[in-house]
């Protein structure tokens, strides 16, 4: 793609002559002049003609064989913002089909007659592109347009300022990005993600770029004669080849997995990877058949994308083998025209019949499916709170655009849901009221807590006991909800009480939680008091209203009876070679640092070998360095704790369970992911029933609140309380 294209057209026009009618080539030259005529001489802060910048765009479609109506909106879609040319008028000239393409691009103070209240740049940026995703949702061009408008300001931002050069990239990363890759527009969404990142840290892309370039140099080589061996293999064998080539990380993706974990040394993965293209599906799985019998598949890293396409209609079949010495490589068997789909996502729907890409392996009803499934998500997420735009848009971004999960309702059809929803989410998605009534589920034919993620594949059955949500279900930290369209579901239930019900429920709430904390003798009028309440029926209606989370309430009435307890530090600070402070738990009194062979870091599983009685050395779990310990008696699980060493409480608490094979070992380990140390536990069972008493090291209020509601989540926990608050 360049990034101009001359004023005069005639790249444009040669381009569009090759697949437009004569009479769709003459509309578009009318759009072509009024668009030149209306940004007259007007110029980019690059010193360009603005009306470079619509032909460009126009000119990045056309070369993806985007119809009339589409390069003409492209053409037109700043003349409504920045010329005297109205929406009117371009319907008038050029029909209601263009019109409204270019209504949806235009920005929302420019869209409406009506009298704005002055907004913040933030209002008007969710009001933009609430409306955007409103206009998609009805002709998804719109939406192309704007990610080809979007490159194209990105390949030219430069000449801007450092401060809008920031909040663009931001953006795009938010927005832009997102959308192309659900679309499936790979190539241009990884091409947005490198700008943004050599904007927004540009020491880290050119880190990573100059990596990329180092490793694929000396990959090089080693790549060729692969290759060439894997090819006469699969020729031998009868399976014919279209070619075969690199295929390197991107950018952007080395840049997450590095923050992800931790790091600022950008450390790219040094195995090979290879794409093999052939000429049919049957093709792709015979040639994986023959590659496993030439070097041995590492187990469990195959990945069949081609009968279960991912959620962007990638398609491909996966697998890593040992090829020499245990040297690993990737490979990846895919047909031309999956590569092409991989890359261009639903514009293969514009290509024309003639295209040689054109195959029947693009399945146009396939990709209307999955386009269909994307706008509704869309539609159901912008509606969410009309009086808000911006809920609506970042419920897009976080639900919609983020990188989602396929699961399966138990007749077998197929849920789009963004990584790390719960079974709960997935109750609201199938209806509102499944989601009220929702108090337990079954995933893959086992019990599952309701705020545990859901896995790629898993099958869910939702059991319905209740007939309202539940307000803890609203507390972020609990992870019960964590699709925007189900929280403002379970939201507007609550706020629709009327106020004697939400005064009633609100009472029962409030007993409930200090049940569970064990304070049931603090009076509810100093309670309301601490809030700021007047009397207690005003507690007892924000309580009900779900203005005023109980979970909230509980970390507030302990704030000032924290300190009141016997309390003890715990947590060593370490320092690394280079600086960083960390703190180690687990590791009783003794000194500590850090194994200078395996560069230990938050996030790593660590253990701790004692040197002596008074001395550990912390490795990660897999250290090749961790000295042998026949006997296990210098070895120590250790784990990290927060930017400083803690002080904690010993709280006993004490659980009421309707008993069954496991929920000791959740209940525990639910603790240990805490990080929280239980020094004794003692379980009583008799007559289906259990009663579990334990002690936990809790460093806060709120992490006591937490775990005691995470427990109570866990299926079969009916009552959770503790036995010792002052």
């Amino acid at each position: 793609m360049n990034h101009h294209i001359a004023p005069d057209g005639q790249e444009f026009f040669a381009l569009i002559a090759t697949y437009l009618t004569k009479a769709d080539q003459a509309q578009v030259r009318d759009a072509f002049l009024l668009a030149r005529e209306a940004h007259g001489q007007e110029r980019r802060k690059s010193g360009e003609l603005f009306f470079t910048h619509p032909l460009t765009i126009a000119y990045y479609l056309a070369e993806y064989s985007l119809d009339a109506p589409t390069l003409i909106a492209a053409l037109l879609h700043d003349v409504v913002e920045d010329t005297r040319v109205s929406i009117a008028e371009i319907e008038a000239q050029f029909g209601q089909e263009v019109a409204r393409l270019v209504e949806g691009l235009t920005k929302f103070e420019a869209a409406t007659s009506d009298p704005v209240p002055k907004l913040t740049s933030e209002d008007l940026r969710n009001a933009t592109l609430r409306k955007l995703f409103g206009f998609m949702t009805n002709d998804l061009r719109v939406g192309i347009i704007k990610i080809f408008d979007r490159l194209h300001n990105m390949r030219t931002i430069f000449a801007t300022s450092p401060a809008s050069q920031r909040r663009k990239a931001e953006e795009t990363l938010n927005v832009y990005a997102p959308l192309a890759n659900r679309l499936g527009i790979w190539n241009v969404k990884n091409e947005l993600e490198a700008i943004s990142l050599s904007i927004l840290d540009g020491r880290a892309y050119e880190a990573i770029h100059q990596q990329l370039q180092q490793q694929a140099h000396q990959q090089q080589p080693t790549c060729s004669a692969i290759s060439r061996e894997l090819a006469a293999h699969l020729t031998k064998a009868g399976i014919q080849i279209a070619d075969i080539k690199p295929q390197p990380e991107n950018v952007y993706t080395v840049y997450r997995a590095s923050a992800g974990n931790g790091h600022r040394a950008y450390k790219l993965d040094d195995t090979p990877r290879l794409v093999v293209l052939l000429k049919n599906i049957d093709s792709c799985y015979q040639a994986l058949g023959r590659t496993h019998q030439l070097w041995r598949p590492v187990p469990h890293t195959f990945d069949d994308y081609i009968a279960a396409p991912r959620d962007n209609l990638y398609q491909s079949l996966h697998t890593t083998v040992n090829y020499r010495q245990g040297q690993r490589l990737r490979i990846r068997f895919r047909t031309i025209t999956m590569n092409t789909l991989s890359e261009i996502g639903v514009l293969a729907k514009w290509l024309t019949v003639g295209n040689p890409l054109w195959s029947p392996e693009i399945d146009m009803p396939e990709i209307d499916r999955h386009v269909g499934l994307l706008l509704n998500n869309i539609i159901e997420n912008i509606n969410l709170e009309s009086h808000d735009p911006g809920v609506g848009v970042q419920g897009v971004v976080d639900d919609v655009f983020g990188s989602q999960i396929a699961v399966f309702t138990p007749r077998g059809d197929i849920k789009q849901l963004p990584v790390g929803a719960t079974a709960l989410d997935f109750a609201y998605t199938i209806h509102t009221e499944v989601g009220a009534q929702c108090r337990a589920a079954i995933v893959n034919g086992q019990p599952y807590p309701l705020n545990k993620p859901l896995q790629d594949g898993d099958q869910i059955q939702i059991v319905k006991r209740g007939n309202a949500p539940q307000r803890v279900w609203l507390d972020e930290n609990l992870g019960y909800l964590t699709m925007s369209t189900a929280v403002s579901q379970a939201r507007r239930w609550f706020r629709r009480l009327p106020p004697e019900v939400a005064i009633k429920e609100g009472k029962q709430l409030l007993n409930s939680e200090l049940r569970m904390l064990g304070l049931t003798h603090l009076a509810h009028d100093v309670i309301a008091d601490l809030f700021g309440f007047h009397h207690s029926d005003d507690l007892y209606h924000a309580l009900g209203r779900a203005e005023l989370l109980p979970t909230v309430l509980a970390t507030q009435v302990l704030v000032d009876r924290w300190n009141q307890g016997p309390l003890r530090q715990v947590g060593v600070p370490v320092r690394s070679e280079d600086g960083d402070r960390f703190v180690i738990t687990n590791a009783a009194d003794r000194a500590v640092r850090l194994c200078l062979t395996c560069h230990p870091r938050p996030g790593d599983a660590i253990v701790g070998f004692a040197r002596s009685s008074t001395a550990l050395t912390v490795h990660k779990e897999n250290c090749h360095n961790l000295p042998p310990d026949p006997f296990g008696d210098r070895t120590l699980k250790l784990g990290w704790g927060g930017e400083d060493a803690r002080q904690v409480r010993l709280i006993n608490v004490h659980i009421d369970v309707f008993d069954r094979s496991g929920l000791l070992f959740e209940i525990t380990d639910l603790i240990r992911s805490e990080n929280i140390n239980m020094p004794e536990v003692h379980a009583q069972s008799k007559g289906g029933e259990a009663t579990i008493s334990l002690a936990m090291e809790v460093a806060s209020g709120r992490q006591l609140v937490r775990v005691l509601h995470r427990i109570h989540a866990l299926t079969n926990v009916y009552s959770v309380r503790c036995l010792n608050m002052p």
